[in-house]
């Protein structure tokens, strides 16, 4: 099989290519991204750089090198990528190869953050509560809270907020934010791969998780029925087939509280893979190669994960 992974000057990029070219032997893999600053590896046939999706001529040479590589299957890992075929309500079945990513349900709402919260709170999951900054110009309606962007992942845009002045600022810089309750991070913080099959059943993967930079560099698994049955219920409120990462904080009596919901692969997709969480190459079986998806583990293994960095020289 041939695979165009974009992205892959990133860790989600990175980590799929990886996982394709272990699992798959005689996989061919080519990458994509806007830039080539980046170290890519020996693995990509070849890396092509793409105009980003703000560029009209993105979608005709997406096509034009999936046609002329002859892909079977484009994975885009790039959240901006994901929002643009999601949003543009893109007919798939137009690009000359099979776009592997979850539902358009599960993606519409969980880019938008304030839709999440409404999805959560209709049906009955327990979820921190959220309004518009914009819905008032009186600042927060609650201190402590945090502020953060309506889109997009990542601490980058996370304002914690403890102060009534310091929350009028910031409302008047970031209009378009939206408040969110403050949930304590006491009992940490968890990160959950959620893959529904088209059978309908879900499987769950909890980690609690330590941030670096945005990005979870060590993390520990659990198994929590609370958590599990929690996910499974998001997934089928979703009609979600594929692949979405779900993110909490446990409260009052250890209680999960859902804040995020990622619906991609994550950026945890290489550290879960190599346990049995194999939700890329579930992916493939079921939409791609119409097959029935491969067993996966009852529990997981009380096992700690990370990743380590590598610093690399190129002499031009």
């Amino acid at each position: 099989m041939k695979f165009l992974v974009s992205g892959v000057g990133g860790d989600i990029g990175q980590s799929i290519a990886n996982i394709l070219s272990g699992y798959y032997c005689e996989a061919e893999i080519f990458g994509s991204d806007i830039h080539n600053d980046f170290f890519p590896g020996d693995i990509y046939k070849d890396i092509k750089l793409l105009p980003p999706v703000t560029s009209p001529a993105y979608i005709d040479r997406l096509s034009e090198y999936l046609a002329k590589e002859k892909i079977n299957i484009f994975i885009p890992t790039s959240e901006a990528e994901l929002r643009w075929f999601v949003d543009g309500d893109v007919d798939l079945n137009s690009l000359p190869s099979h776009c592997l990513m979850a539902s358009s349900k599960a993606m519409k709402i969980g880019f938008d953050k304030f839709l999440t919260s409404q999805h959560l709170a209709a049906n009955g999951l327990p979820a921190p509560w959220v309004s518009l900054a914009s819905h008032s110009d009186l600042g927060a309606p609650e201190i402590p809270c945090i502020l953060k962007s309506r889109a997009g992942s990542g601490n980058s845009s996370v304002f914690y907020i403890d102060d009534y002045e310091k929350s009028i600022c910031f409302q008047r810089a970031f209009p378009g934010y939206i408040w969110q309750q403050f949930l304590p991070l006491s009992s940490g913080e968890f990160t959950c791969g959620v893959y529904r099959c088209l059978d309908g059943s879900t499987r769950v993967i909890a980690m609690r998780r330590r941030l670096s930079s945005g990005v979870t560099s060590f993390a520990h698994v659990v198994n929590n029925p609370l958590i599990e049955t929690l996910c499974v219920n998001i997934a089928e409120s979703l009609d979600l087939f594929g692949s979405i990462n779900v993110q909490l904080r446990l409260v009052d009596n250890d209680v999960p509280m859902v804040f995020e919901i990622n619906p991609r692969f994550s950026s945890t997709v290489g550290m879960r893979h190599a346990i049995g969480f194999s939700d890329v190459i579930w992916s493939i079986e079921e939409q791609f190669l119409r097959q029935k998806v491969s067993p996966c583990p009852s529990a997981w293994p009380d096992v700690k994960l990370g990743r380590r960095y590598q610093e690399l020289c190129k002499y031009e």
